[in-house]
């Protein structure tokens, strides 16, 4: 009886030893799935770190390659830079030595084209005159229009000492005028005599265009009374800038005794201008 209650115990125990032992084994089975799919995912990560690893260091590569790259290019810039430079500094120089090489010309051959009527002078004689001592004067050349379309190239006068003028192109509508050029100069003059100005570019004139010169200071020209045109005024101020309409009425000043001032100017014209 004994041994029978023995085997019924041993072949219970049995039974329970398998049946837990069923189920640690699929508790393992389980691990080592989950240790596989954590290892397959490790694996994967690991292969993306590399691979990032790997895509860095060839951006720090392609980076230093590029400084590299930047500064062979700023080396070039430097040198391009400097040459351009220079060479701006020779065209420049080019540039006003040939302007002053023509400017030259125009006053050494002036002249010889006033003798073949190439440049033209036109307005008062520039001679030693009665009068001068006043200041702030607007004086507009209305005697002597411009004869026909071409170019002024300067204006001359016998200045007594140094001045400052203002030189201005008017240009007639209807009865009044337009200032088209309005041109700041300085003349420099140690002793009375005949002084001629060249501009540095000339004014493109139409016929019947006038000469109008302003003096913001002294008026260091002579000039004759009862003789000329009245067309001179006192101006504290240069109220006429370029693109200024200047009125017939604020020209004309009937009530004002007549002046010749030793003024002119000189150009080229399409039309001989014959010596008066």
């Amino acid at each position: 009886m004994r041994w029978i209650f023995l085997f019924i115990l041993v072949a219970m125990t049995t039974i329970g030893c398998a049946a837990n032992c069923q189920k640690v084994q699929q508790q393992l089975d389980a691990c080592q799935a989950k240790l596989t799919d954590n290892d397959f995912v490790i694996k994967k990560q690991e292969s993306t770190i590399r691979q990032k690893n790997q895509d860095i260091a060839e951006q720090k590569e392609a980076i230093e390659k590029m400084g590299i790259d930047i500064a062979e290019l700023n080396r070039r810039l430097n040198i391009s830079y400097n040459e351009k430079g220079r060479y701006d500094e020779r065209i420049k120089n080019i540039a006003s030595s040939v302007r002053e090489y023509i400017k030259q010309q125009m006053r050494d051959n002036r002249n010889f084209l006033t003798g073949i009527a190439l440049e033209d002078f036109i307005g008062n004689e520039l001679i030693e005159r009665a009068h001068s001592g006043d200041e702030k004067m607007l004086i507009i050349d209305m005697a002597h229009p411009i004869p026909s379309g071409g170019q002024i190239n300067g204006i001359s006068g016998y200045f007594t000492v140094s001045a400052n003028i203002t030189i201005k192109l008017l240009r007639p509508v209807g009865n009044d005028y337009i200032v088209i050029y309005d041109k700041q100069i300085r003349v420099d003059a140690d002793e009375p005599g005949k002084k001629y100005i060249d501009f540095g570019s000339p004014f493109i004139a139409k016929k019947g265009d006038v000469i109008a010169f302003y003096f913001p200071g002294p008026v260091n020209v002579p000039y004759d009374s009862d003789i000329g045109t009245n067309t001179y005024s006192k101006m504290k101020s240069d109220k006429y800038a370029h693109g200024d309409r200047i009125a017939a009425e604020d020209i004309w000043q009937s009530d004002q005794v007549k002046r010749k001032y030793s003024l002119n100017y000189y150009g080229i014209f399409y039309t001989r201008v014959d010596s008066e």
